[in-house]
C-alpha cells in the first residue's frame, strides 16, 4: 500500500514514514475496499451474480482505483448480458491502469467478434423495445419479443426478469 500524499510505500505505523501523513484512516478505507473485493470474488465463484455485483460496487464506492474489483466487476456484468456496463467498466480500468491490464484483453476479445457485438447490441434495442410495450399495456407483443431477445442472448438475466412478469 502506497501513501495517498507522497507516493511512499506505507508500514505498519499508522503515519506515513516520509512525509508523517496520518493514514490510520486511509488504511482501513483500503481494508474495507479489499474486504468487499474477497467477498466478491467469493460471491461470483459460486455463482451469486447480484451479491457479486452490490459487493463489488461497495469495493469501488472505497476505492474507485481498485483496478482487480472494476475488472472482476465488468466480467460479472457480461456473465450477466449487461455487455455495456461490462465495456464501462472495462474502459475505467483499462483508462486507470493502461500498461498490463486484463481490462485490455476483454476489450479486445469482444472488439474483434462483431457478429457477437451487433446480435448483443440488437439484441439489447429489441429488449428496450419489450420495455416500451410493457408501458403501452402491451405484454402479449413483449413477450414474443422477449422470447426471440433470450434465444440470441441467453444470459441476459434482466429478460428473464421482465418474461416472468409478464407471465
Amino acid at each position: 500500500m502506497f501513501c495517498y500524499n507522497c507516493g511512499c510505500h506505507l508500514s505498519e505505523h499508522d503515519f506515513c514514514t516520509s512525509c508523517g501523513a496520518d493514514v490510520s484512516l486511509y488504511k482501513k478505507i483500503m481494508c474495507m475496499s479489499n474486504r468487499f473485493y474477497n467477498d466478491g470474488l467469493e460471491k461470483a465463484g459460486v455463482r451469486d451474480l447480484t451479491g457479486a455485483i452490490n459487493s463489488l460496487r461497495q469495493s469501488l464506492k472505497f476505492n474507485k482505483n481498485n483496478i482487480e474489483a472494476r475488472n472482476l466487476l465488468g466480467l460479472v456484468y457480461f456473465e450477466t448480458g449487461e455487455v455495456v456496463a461490462a465495456l464501462s467498466q472495462w474502459v475505467i480500468s483499462k483508462n486507470m491502469m493502461p500498461e498490463g491490464n486484463p481490462a485490455s484483453g476483454y476489450i479486445d476479445k469482444l472488439q474483434k467478434n462483431a457478429n457477437r457485438l451487433d446480435m448483443i447490441n440488437t439484441s439489447i434495442k429489441k429488449y428496450n423495445q419489450c420495455l416500451e410495450y410493457c408501458r403501452n399495456d402491451n405484454p402479449d407483443m413483449a413477450k414474443i419479443q422477449l422470447k426471440k431477445v433470450l434465444s440470441n442472448n441467453p444470459k441476459l438475466i434482466k429478460g428473464y426478469h421482465l418474461l416472468a412478469l409478464i407471465y
